[in-house]
């Protein structure tokens, strides 16, 4: 049964993802671009190393799509006061207007989402995926034994 569960997250996940894609390429954005602006939007002046983080990618990919977001005027990188290597970034002004066709975007994906669903049922399975991710988290951190 867990096995199913987390093949079943995956699948819905990656489906999701592929959803918003088709979505976002009006807009000229990629998923991936859309998840980094996010997380720089939600924490003004963050490093690269920080978001590197609170992400699941690897430097490589992670700095390309910074460079993306900076080319096409949607971030702007600003050197560190304490450390010169170090350039804090933010989200300017012209990303505003994409941010906020991107949001119309994700409502209309989310609605048809949870079609059939009911509140109960959604917070239901809420409640149960943050059991799931603790759990993993716990597990985690106290230190996978070797097989």
């Amino acid at each position: 049964m867990v096995k199913e569960m987390c093949y079943k997250l995956n699948k819905s996940s990656m489906l999701y993802k592929r959803l918003m894609s088709k979505h976002l390429e009006r807009l000229n954005i990629t998923y991936a671009q859309l998840m980094v602006l996010r997380v720089i939007d939600a924490e003004e002046g963050i490093t690269a190393k920080e978001i590197l983080m609170q992400m699941d990618t690897d430097k490589a990919t992670l700095s390309g799509v910074i460079s993306r977001l900076e080319r096409d005027n949607y971030i702007y990188r600003v050197k560190n006061d304490k450390d010169g290597r170090v350039r804090n970034i933010y989200v300017s002004e012209g990303s505003e207007e994409l941010c906020s066709e991107v949001n119309i975007l994700e409502q209309t994906c989310i609605n048809t989402l949870v079609e059939g669903i009911s509140d109960e049922d959604a917070q239901n399975f809420l409640r149960v995926l943050d059991l799931f991710i603790e759990n993993q988290v716990r597990k985690i951190e106290k230190g996978i034994p070797e097989l």
